[in-house]
């Protein structure tokens, strides 16, 4: 089903790492070619999924999680839930010294403080980090 976001934050834009465009112009293309092959058989109608199944269908909301799954296994990673990644990302952008006005934007958080109450400890950790940093400052 295609329906709108569940709240005006969520229609936003981020920005993606440069090193994954040449792949999702390979994906693209996949799919155009995959459109031209099947021709009347093509059922996404207008829509251009960046992920879908191969008849241009959008694919089901759990495939994600089950090929995360599969994909863990598969490689030997621990196993986290595919949400998790979200919170992954949050933390390591936290760890990196992003500001967290810039993390809660692109989580879609309609405010800040919804940001901080969730990602508050890990904050709070990098702020030591900081202070640790600064101290080397001060040092002979």
């Amino acid at each position: 089903m295609i329906k709108a976001p569940k709240t005006k934050s969520s229609i936003r834009r981020i920005s993606i790492p440069s090193s994954l465009i040449p792949d999702l112009i390979k994906l693209r293309e996949k799919m155009i070619a995959e459109r031209a092959l099947l021709g009347d058989q093509w059922l996404g109608g207008d829509h251009s999924f960046v992920f879908s199944a191969t008849n241009g269908k959008a694919v089901y909301y759990s495939y994600a999680s089950q090929w995360w799954r599969n994909f863990t296994v598969r490689d030997g990673i621990r196993y986290i839930r595919f949400h998790d990644l979200r919170h992954t990302s949050a933390t390591l952008l936290i760890n990196q010294g992003v500001h967290a006005k810039v993390i809660s934007s692109r989580l879609g958080h309609a405010n800040i403080t919804t940001t901080m109450n969730i990602y508050g400890h890990v904050l709070q950790s990098a702020d030591k980090s900081a202070a640790d940093k600064m101290n080397s400052l001060f040092k002979k």
